[in-house]
């Protein structure tokens, strides 16, 4: 029984070392950042190499709260090797390494307890209906279908393993994400200030393939910092998506509350000087709305009211400061200020995006040309891959694949009339976890903060696919993904109610 236990103490004090090794590794490769060193490149081997020891060492729910910093990274990983094919894959490996193990571990694919049966009978017909795409004749081909499953299929695999960890929700885990995220935010806002500063020489001479990224789109004047991403601006998307995750759990100390205004003030800075003008509004959205449902609840209303205050007044200074300063700004400064506020603008609203009626009108018409659609990879970032097939297309060409850069008219070209499986799960999910977020609000469940703060952004990413498509793809897919399973697990694991 000793030799269990004394085993038993070292394994955990070895994987403790192992999450420390990577936090430390996480930590050096900003400072590297900072330094402008092309030992990047190598050093980021050394911290695939730990992370793929962290996948078989921990516990699967364990090593998920890491998958954020090094979703944050890899993106620099690509571009520091050349976009190298083993590089551009090695994040979906890792999660795919996860899932299986995960399946392996806990000796089923299904947890029939976490979401409601319908959700599961959904996805059933979902892929029922995929199966049906690899022989439409309308699509790029066999496998053209077969490689978009990387954008309709995987994404479910990867949702179901983290319905299948038990331990997902577990407040210990809930305070590692949280603070691994306060670190990972603090130092990439810092990073992309930082950069932003050095201008674009800075960024090509830690590597020369950031020269062929930027091309002469983002010289000079027009520079967009790159953070840790693998786009100009790119990191913006990023703050965006794990902002939300540093509310996960109340600061019940006051150094970490003080941490955590830090970080949102940097976070959004940043953001402005990226210049992603939608990724900008959608943060302080999320951030209004978390703010505003967590000072709603629970007790000690009046401190609360203080924090909203000065989430209030530092959004209101910082409006304030830019329309002041946009004179006396240099010009990449000016640059920033103008095209943040130009989505004031009417036309420029208009412009940029298609009204209701137009996206349904749009919508029926794909489906009445192609009831079964134009299969997977007609549209989107999975487009490109067959790029050759789609201009050579005789009868629906690249002016029938377009999606006016709304999701679900994506969806309709790409899956036909099966849009209907795909489309009822993305949206009856958020719901019925808003349902449950009501209902511990009523009851003042101690699962509220979690369940608000997943259910605010997996609707927000819901939302912002109206004017983009993103959820197919990362990070936006693994966020949504993760948000709905942790906010279910929170669900399943407090006993709180029936899922179903």
């Amino acid at each position: 029984m000793e030799t269990i236990i004394n085993s038993n103490t070292a394994s955990h004090k070895f994987k403790s070392k192992l999450t420390k090794v990577f936090v430390c590794m996480l930590i050096i490769h900003f400072v590297l950042n900072f330094l402008g060193l092309g030992v990047l490149q190598y050093f980021y081997v050394l911290e695939l190499a730990v992370f793929f020891l962290m996948i078989f060492a921990l516990d699967p729910s364990e090593v998920i709260p890491y998958f954020f910093p090094l979703l944050m990274i890899e993106g620099q990983g690509r571009v520091l090797w050349s976009y190298n094919p083993a590089f551009r894959i090695v994040f979906d490996f890792f999660l795919l390494l996860i899932t299986f193990r995960t399946f392996y571990i806990k000796k089923r694919i299904i947890d029939v307890r976490a979401i409601p049966n319908y959700i599961y009978l959904l996805i059933f017909f979902h892929f029922v209906w995929y199966g049906i795409q690899l022989f439409n004749p309308n699509s790029v081909g066999f496998f053209g279908v077969l490689a978009a499953t990387k954008v309709y299929i995987i994404p479910f695999f990867f949702f179901l393993s983290f319905l299948a960890n038990d331990g997902l929700s577990k407040p210990e885990n809930l305070i590692k994400t949280r603070n691994i995220m306060i670190l990972t935010l603090g130092l990439e806002s810092a990073l992309a200030i930082f950069q932003f500063t050095q201008g674009d020489q800075f960024i090509t001479g830690m590597h020369p393939y950031y020269a062929t990224i930027i091309g002469d789109a983002f010289t000079g004047d027009l520079y967009r910092s790159f953070g840790t991403t693998h786009l100009a601006g790119g990191y913006a998307i990023y703050i965006l998506l794990f902002l939300p995750l540093i509310f996960l759990v109340p600061a019940k100390k006051k150094s970490i509350f003080v941490i955590q205004l830090i970080v949102v003030a940097l976070c959004l800075y940043a953001m402005f000087l990226a210049q992603v003008r939608s990724a900008f509004i959608k943060a302080i959205i999320i951030m209004t709305i978390i703010s505003i449902g967590l000072f709603l609840r629970g007790e000690k209303k009046f401190k609360k009211l203080v924090q909203l205050t000065i989430f209030v007044v530092i959004g209101f200074i910082s409006v304030n400061s830019l329309n002041f300063n946009i004179a006396n700004s240099d010009a990449k400064y000016k640059s920033a200020i103008i095209r943040l506020f130009s989505i004031f603008d009417q036309r420029t609203l208009t412009k940029s995006r298609h009204g209701p009626s137009v996206a349904i009108s749009y919508i029926l018409e794909k489906l009445d040309d192609a009831p079964l659609g134009l299969g997977p990879g007609r549209t989107g970032a999975a487009s490109g891959m067959n790029k050759a097939k789609i201009q050579n297309d005789p009868i629906f060409g690249v002016s029938k694949s377009w999606a006016l850069d709304n999701l679900f008219v994506s969806l309709s070209i790409d899956l036909g009339i099966g849009m209907i499986f795909y489309m009822l799960v993305i949206i009856l999910l958020p719901l019925k976890l808003l349902n449950h977020c009501v209902r511990a609000f009523l009851r003042n469940s101690p699962i509220f903060p979690a369940l608000w703060v997943t259910s605010v952004s997996s609707t927000i990413i819901l939302l912002g696919n109206w004017g983009a498509i993103g959820l197919p793809y990362n990070p936006e897919s693994f966020c949504f993904w993760f948000f709905i399973a942790l906010g279910f697990k929170n669900v399943e694991e407090s006993n709180f109610e029936s899922i179903h």
